[in-house]
């Protein structure tokens, strides 16, 4: 399965209010959440020079220089561009937590830079670093968490391994449990990311983007997802990939106007896209556009845009193909076109991403899908 934790390292937050410069580190995170990369670098590079001290502003940095890289450079540039900013920024946790060593938070954010480098190994394919570094930052984490359980943004990086592990095989559920000493549960996993979307300080944007995430594509439940989604939306307007969740989670409640003037949203807003951006996100516009077409019944204008959508797949994750291949099979299946039907459940089962459209697939090899 294409997703990790790891990614969502670099958005811990746990500020409370409390350190000079954090409003202004603030300003940065909604410039590029909203995909104003540039202006968020420019506002930190000053910040780090203002307010030194801040634990946030220095991984902040990194993280908009990276989703910048991600934007504009091709994939080793961004690679190499994140992991230079992290050996730039470890020593600097370091010298921070000796100068305040009562300060749980600086630990927290050497611990969420460390588990940074590992989704650079992870990103290479170096899968005994990825393992190394995991490690060493997870564990960081993990100790801050257990002994200040009142800094809540911790507990989105616990819950999200507790949750994927909990959906993973036995080995991902043993080293869990045996290496971190966590509960490999969706239940437990849930219940810890969606106390960080309540009441986290920062960490509320990522939780609630894993918890939109999970309600449309692991374990459907439309309702949530179009709560959550809708919240994201309105506080990050021009980040595409929300404005798609929030899609999705109007088709999935069949908000068929709403879901329309989303749609020609998406549609305006892909022109100011990246080229990069415009070659991850062109299968998941289009996907969405066959979903709609799909439940008004308009089959043939769904494969047409289905097959784009699989034709054209470049984003990293999977799971949006996943759910394409499975509707194309659905909608084979109701044209009586059983062979051809079979073949888009079998490439859906072969992705192997954990996600509902997997159990669907199989279901509907032994059994026909029917409306």
């Amino acid at each position: 399965m294409k997703f990790s934790y790891f990614n969502l390292f670099y958005l811990i937050c746990v500020l409370n209010a409390q350190y000079s410069g954090d409003e202004v580190i603030w300003k940065a995170v909604k410039s590029f959440y909203n995909y104003d990369t540039g202006n968020a670098i420019t506002i930190l590079n000053n910040a780090r020079q203002d307010y030194p001290d801040n634990p946030t502003v220095h991984l902040t940095w990194v993280a908009a220089r990276w989703l910048h890289s991600q934007a504009h450079d091709p994939v080793d540039v961004t690679w190499h561009t994140l992991n230079n900013d992290i050996d730039l920024v470890i020593p600097i946790y370091n010298t921070l937590i000796e100068k305040f060593p009562d300060d749980p938070n600086y630990k927290l954010y050497l611990g969420s830079t460390i588990g940074l480098k590992a989704r650079v190994s992870l990103g290479r394919k170096e899968w005994l670093n990825t393992l190394i570094w995991g490690y060493k930052g997870f564990n960081i984490i993990l100790k801050v968490a257990e002994d200040n359980p009142e800094i809540v943004d911790a507990q989105l990086p616990l819950g999200i391994v507790e949750y994927y592990s909990g959906i993973s095989n036995a080995f991902v559920r043993w080293a869990a449990s045996g290496m971190f000493g966590l509960n490999p549960s969706t239940i437990s996993g849930e219940k810890k990311i969606l106390k960080a979307a309540e009441k986290g300080q920062w960490s509320w944007i990522e939780a609630k983007g894993t918890l939109v995430f999970m309600h449309l594509w692991i374990n459907p439940k439309p309702k949530f997802a179009l709560l959550f989604s809708h919240d994201l939306v309105s506080n990050f307007p021009n980040r595409y990939y929300y404005r798609v969740l929030y899609t999705e989670s109007l088709l999935n409640n069949e908000l068929m106007t709403d879901a329309y003037q989303s749609l020609q949203l998406l549609d305006s807003m892909f022109s100011n896209l990246t080229d990069i951006h415009k070659d991850w996100y062109l299968a998941y516009r289009k996907y969405e556009w066959a979903l709609y077409h799909y439940l008004n019944n308009d089959y043939p204008l769904a494969l047409s845009s289905l097959d784009i959508a699989i034709n054209n797949y470049g984003a990293e994750l999977d799971i949006v193909l996943g759910n394409a291949l499975l509707l194309k099979g659905k909608i084979h299946d109701l044209l009586g076109e059983r062979n051809t039907a079979i073949q888009y459940y079998q490439d859906c089962i072969q992705l192997d991403n954990y996600s509902f459209a997997i159990k669907e697939a199989k279901q509907y090899l032994s059994k026909p899908y029917k409306e």
